[in-house]
C-alpha cells in the first residue's frame, strides 16, 4: 500500500519521509467539552508553546492490505528533550537500537505532527473513557502539513478513505491516540488504482515532564 496516499506516518516523518504540521482550526462554533478536553491535554503534554515540554513516547504502525495477508507492524521509541533533542530507537522485543537523532531544525515540524493529530475542526465526543471521531482522509491531508527540505505544508491526497480517531485523556494529559486509515478499493482520476487496506498508527506516552505515565 502506497504510504504517501494514506496518512503521513509520525514514523516516517520522523526518517524524514513525512511530517504533520499542527493546524487547529476553529469550528463555525464553540469547541464541544469533549473537543476543548483533547485539545487541552495535548496542549500540556507537548507543552505551550509546542515543545517546552520532554515527554518519551512508543510509535507503533501497523499495515494491512486487501492483497496481501497478515499486518506488518513496527514499533519505534522517541525520546525528546528541549529545546532541541530529539532521538529516534527501534524496538525489537526488550531491546531498543538508536537509529535516529534529529536535527535540531527539523524537530518543530516533528513535533507539529503529534499536536495535529488532535486538531482539525472535526469535534470529539465522549466514548466511555476514551474520545473519539471520525473525518475523511481528504480533510485529515489537508491540514496535516509534509516535510520537506524547505517546507512543512499540507499535501492534499486524491485518495478517498476514513480516518477513525480515538484519543486517551488522563489528569488533564493526553497520553494516547490511535489512528485507524480505511481505504476502500478506488480509481483515482488519472486511471490509476488506490491500494486498499488499513492502515493504524498509535502514540503511547511513556513519560510526560519526567513523570511516568503508567
Amino acid at each position: 500500500m502506497p504510504r504517501r496516499n494514506l496518512i503521513p506516518l509520525t514514523l516516517l516523518a520522523v526518517l524524514g519521509v513525512a511530517a504533520l504540521g499542527f493546524a487547529v482550526l476553529g469550528a463555525s462554533s464553540a469547541p464541544s467539552g469533549a473537543t476543548l478536553t483533547v485539545q487541552n491535554g495535548s496542549s500540556r503534554t507537548f507543552g505551550t508553546p509546542t515543545g517546552s515540554t520532554s515527554f518519551t513516547m512508543d510509535v507503533v504502525n501497523g499495515v494491512s492490505s486487501a492483497t496481501a495477508s497478515g499486518t506488518t507492524s513496527e514499533v519505534r521509541l522517541v525520546r525528546y528533550v528541549p529545546p532541541d533533542r530529539m532521538l529516534v530507537y527501534q524496538q525489537v522485543g526488550s531491546s531498543s537500537k538508536l537509529i535516529a537523532r534529529l536535527d535540531p531544525s527539523t524537530i518543530p515540524c516533528t513535533l507539529s505532527t503529534y499536536t495535529a493529530l488532535v486538531g482539525g475542526p472535526t469535534p470529539w465526543t465522549a466514548s466511555g473513557s476514551a474520545f473519539v471521531r471520525t473525518e475523511s482522509l481528504t480533510a485529515f491531508a489537508a491540514r496535516v502539513p509534509t516535510a520537506t527540505a524547505t517546507t512543512c505544508a499540507p499535501e492534499p491526497t486524491p485518495v478517498q478513505g476514513q480516518v477513525h480517531e480515538t484519543a486517551s485523556v488522563r489528569d488533564g494529559y493526553l497520553v494516547g491516540v490511535h489512528l485507524t486509515v480505511v481505504v476502500p478499493a478506488q480509481q483515482l482520476a488519472n486511471g490509476a488504482r488506490a491500494a486498499q487496506g488499513v492502515e493504524n498508527q498509535a502514540l503511547v506516552m511513556l513519560e510526560i515532564d519526567g513523570t511516568r505515565t503508567r
